[in-house]
């Protein structure tokens, strides 16, 4: 008898009657799916914004001729995905960039203002002074730059000087980056042929309103060296179209 009343409490359990029976574990929630269609900037750069915010199983899949993404995941991850294209897609920003050249010597240069004139540069020239044996530092040039994300920037600096940048867009509100940055030297002959010769070229990242020394080489003999002082500022109600100097 005793045989036959396990056997009967066993199957009891085994067939869910028993208080110590596992519940089936919960089926997944259905994907969601949503396709974003971005007006102002290019969704391959959204597709690396949001592909980290997906899970395991998420997709995303970029359709190039729509400049929009099709995002397939659970609905909380498709919900963090939207709000980062919303924050994402807005009109390209303008920046004023301003930019100081400044030639370091050993010694006063003839014909030439010693020593940086504006605060930036005069900031830069005084740093410059701990870090090289340079002794002087006189300004080329210096000019104030409106630019806008995604447009190509070209500006003449003294006499002989070339600059050339893009502001590339930032999915951060503090930092600007100028992508493809060229500090070209120009010569012309008497027709008016010119000879253009690349001094620097690289890309940068700007912090708001914080200065950036750039070491752009020496120039021809030796005795002396090129440095740009370049900083960025969001837009503020300012005179003129493409530049101010």
């Amino acid at each position: 008898m005793r045989t036959v009343a396990r056997a009967a409490l066993l199957g009891a359990l085994l067939l869910g009657g028993g208080a110590s029976a596992v519940p089936p574990a919960p089926s997944p929630a259905p994907d969601v799916v949503r396709v974003f269609s971005l007006r102002h900037r290019k969704a391959e750069d959204a597709f690396l914004l949001v592909r980290p915010l997906l899970t395991e199983r998420g997709s995303i899949a970029l359709q190039p001729a729509r400049n929009a993404l099709t995002v397939r995941d659970a609905g909380p991850s498709v919900e963090r995905a939207a709000q980062a294209v919303e924050a994402f897609d807005v009109p390209p920003r303008g920046f004023f960039v301003t930019v100081s050249l400044l030639q370091a010597t050993s010694g006063p240069v003839p014909g030439m203002p010693s020593g940086p004139s504006s605060e930036q540069a005069r900031g830069a020239g005084a740093r410059l002074k701990k870090l090289f044996s340079f002794t002087d530092y006189s300004v080329l040039d210096e000019v104030v730059i409106q630019g806008i994300e995604g447009v190509p920037v070209s500006w003449n600096l003294g006499s002989s000087y070339r600059l050339d940048f893009l502001i590339e867009s930032s999915r951060t509100g503090d930092v600007v980056r100028l992508r493809d940055l060229v500090l070209a030297r120009v010569r012309r002959d008497e027709k008016g042929h010119e000879a253009v010769r690349d001094v620097a070229r690289t890309s940068i990242n700007l912090r708001l309103r914080e200065p950036f020394v750039l070491g752009v080489g020496r120039e021809e003999g030796g005795r002396s060296a090129l440095f740009l002082v370049l900083s960025a500022s969001p837009p503020e109600p300012r005179p003129g179209i493409g530049g101010i100097r």
